[in-house]
Order: C-alpha cells, then structure tokens, then sequence
C-alpha cells in the first residue's frame, strides 16, 4: 500500500505512517519536531495534516516544545492557505479514529472550509452550504481523492507562501 517513495518512514520511523501512499507529491514542509503534508484526500481545497515525528497517541504526551512548535506551524500554514485559496474559515482537529491506518500516531487536521464554490488549477473542491452544514462530515467528504497532478499543484500554491 506503501508509495514507492518512503519519505514518513524516514522522518517517522515507527513506521506508522508507511501506509501512506503518493508520499513524494504530498510532503510539504519538514520541522524539528513535525512535519506538514497535503492530505491526499482534497475534498476542501488545501486540507492538510501534522505529523509529529515521533511515537505518540496523546496529546498529553507532548513536550512543550512540541506544542509550540505545532503552534507556530499551524499559524504558517493557515497564513499560507489564506493567501492561496482565501478560505472562509479553518476547522482543525487531532483525531486518532483510524488505528487501523496509522496506530493512532498523534496527528492534526487542518481543513480550510469555504462557504462558496471552489476551483482550483480547473477543479471543483467541495465548499459548504446549508445542505452540506446538517450532513456528518464524513459523509460531506466521501473520500474524494484529486488525481497527484492536482494535487501536485495544490502543493507548489502552498509553498509559495510557507
């Protein structure tokens, strides 16, 4: 299931991240203690994840200089979706719901949200309405996997301003 380029394992070496797959096209930016990538699945145009670099399940068992760090990313990182895709809003969450795919290693979502139609590099992202807004959100997203070319592009906008 692993993409043939492993860069999580290096920069994660527990190994819980392998399963990702198309791991070249999605890594954004490396830190100290996390690292930042696309999340392959785009459905809101810029949704991205944070990694941290060691084994961890809980936030509880983060260094302060950890939370920091994390902090100081997620400002750059909205920061640079704010000025690519002009998002209306920004949910964030640390879930560890699929142990099955990553053995709860610690994470963050970042999700730009938009409440008006989204395009991008000729592509229609998903955006909120008062239809969408009453729906669980994982039956709003349904997985919705932009092809790495796409993707690709999502990643060189965001850059620009990281």
């Amino acid at each position: 299931m692993a993409g043939d380029n492993h860069i999580y394992h290096r920069l994660a070496p527990c190994g819980c991240l392998d399963g990702f797959v198309d791991q070249d096209t999605d890594f954004l930016k490396e830190y100290t203690h996390w690292f930042l990538a696309l999340n392959w699945q785009q459905g809101f145009l810029g949704r991205s994840l944070l990694f941290l670099k060691r084994h961890a399940t809980d936030q509880v068992e983060l260094t302060d200089e950890e939370m920091r760090e994390e902090h100081h990313i997620y400002q750059a990182w909205r920061h640079a979706v704010e000025k690519a895709f002009r998002p209306d809003k920004i949910n964030q969450a640390q879930l560890g719901n699929e142990e099955f795919l990553h053995r709860g290693h610690i994470h963050w979502h970042f999700v730009p949200r938009y409440r008006r139609p989204t395009s991008f590099a000729g592509v229609e992202f998903q955006h909120d309405d008062a239809q969408s807004q009453k729906v669980i959100y994982s039956d709003v997203h349904k997985k919705i996997v932009h092809p790495a070319e796409v993707r690709k592009k999502i990643k060189d906008e965001l850059l620009r301003y990281l």
